[in-house]
């Protein structure tokens, strides 16, 4: 038995994972607390075909819990009882993130956090993540697919979001409250930004215009539009902030690769763009947002070693890797080339985006995720995969094993 996450602040999500080694789908199990000197029945669950149950906790209130699951006889089986564990729920005016946040203005949402992430990083515990095609109307069908089982983040685009107010029938208000009611439901927000290129009105992938600096010429036509683009973003991070939700947002991801407008910038440049989005922001009044910087997995030439492009003051780091499923480059594992030198300089890591590049054949193994993480020296904080694209199977769904890889992580949580 243990909880998931063993710490957390007022009203965050907990549960008791619980497994019986004589597995019974099916069999009563009772969560009961120490309280007044004696054990008393808190609520109820049973397990699964594994022996496993998960049961959600009541964190409304602070203070310290201990816990025990009792498991009666049954059908033959003797009865069982836990070990003790302890729940310990705090109020959010202990959020102190270690360390702290690049913003010095932070708000209590932001401060709160960073302070969960840096729980989950002392647990031991690795919150697993979906990204949603938010300028689709079924944006919610990864999750859907899902069975009811919970994930701990959720991805999305400010770009694909912000598609949704120009459609013949927007619902960027139903889109953007799902995203609340997400976070309100104790899920993580994670954000990119799919900026369009400031020169030529392309999308994302058009680099026949690269000069990143000219953004910081306020003069340029490429900087009057992209900061106009930045504000529009601003606005949605204010509105979330006005919703008590914080995002971790990661601006320019992959940076150090060649595929995106922003790609392959120098050092310096990249830096000082970066900083100035983040005094634009605060001085907005936008203090909801962990800054991340996401790199490419540095497993090829054209592609810049991540650790010179980390920004002076970032929140979380995290890499995209994605590795071929089938030809000739076949692999089940991604590469994490990148990962170790950028987490000697950033102590909140994260695997940012993963997944197979290419699965039309669903033979790229969901299980390769934790096994990836459990590799790493300094543990990611979460993992999040992608949506299902014309390349092929991308969310956990659709990945061979996915939903099983899932229920071996409990809660949303897999323990590395």
């Amino acid at each position: 038995m243990r909880v998931a996450p063993p710490v957390v602040t007022v009203g965050e999500p907990a549960a008791v994972v619980a497994r019986l080694t004589t597995a019974q789908r099916g069999r009563p199990l009772t969560v009961e607390t120490y309280t007044d000197g004696s054990w008393v029945p808190l609520t109820d669950g049973t397990s699964d075909a594994a022996g496993r149950a998960v049961v959600p906790l009541d964190t409304t209130a602070a203070g310290t819990r201990r816990l025990r699951v009792v498991a009666e006889a049954w059908n033959g089986t003797p009865a069982t009882t836990s070990s003790p564990v302890t729940l310990k729920v705090y109020p959010p005016s202990t959020c102190t993130p270690r360390p702290a946040l690049a913003d010095p203005g932070a708000g209590l949402a932001a401060r709160c956090l960073a302070a969960r992430l840096d729980r989950w990083r002392g647990a031991g515990l690795m919150g697993v993540g979906q990204q949603l095609n938010m300028s689709s109307q079924q944006y919610a069908d990864p999750l859907t697919a899902l069975g009811g089982r919970r994930v701990s983040v959720v991805g999305f685009d400010l770009w694909e979001l912000g598609k949704t107010r120009t459609y013949e029938f927007p619902f960027f208000d139903q889109a953007f409250s799902d995203l609340v009611a997400s976070a309100q439901g104790g899920a993580v927000l994670t954000a990119s930004w799919h900026a369009p290129n400031p020169h030529t009105g392309g999308d994302y992938h058009d680099r026949s215009w690269h000069d990143l600096g000219a953004l910081l010429r306020p003069s340029s036509p490429e900087a009057q539009t992209f900061w106009a683009g930045f504000d529009e973003q601003l606005g949605v991070l204010a509105a979330l902030q006005d919703q008590g939700v914080a995002v971790v947002f990661r601006p320019f991801h992959e940076a150090n690769g060649d595929w995106f407008w922003w790609g392959r910038p120098s050092a310096t440049v990249f830096k000082q763009v970066y900083r100035a989005m983040q005094q634009r922001a605060w001085a907005a009044g936008v203090h909801n947002v962990l800054w991340a910087y996401s790199f490419a997995a540095a497993d090829r030439t054209g592609i810049t070693a991540p650790e010179k492009l980390v920004p002076a003051a970032v929140d979380v780091a995290g890499i995209d890797s994605y590795y071929p499923s089938t030809g000739s480059h076949r692999a089940q594992a991604p590469s994490m080339n990148g990962y170790a030198a950028v987490a000697k300089r950033v102590p909140r890591m994260a695997i940012t985006e993963i997944g197979p590049a290419a699965d039309t054949s669903r033979s790229w193994k969901a299980s390769t995720v934790t096994a990836t993480a459990k590799a790493q020296a300094r543990k990611p904080l979460w993992a999040l995969l992608w949506v299902d694209d014309g390349s092929g199977a991308k969310q956990i769904s659709s990945l061979n094993g996915g939903l099983s890889w899932l229920d071996s992580c409990p809660f949303g949580y897999c323990l590395l």
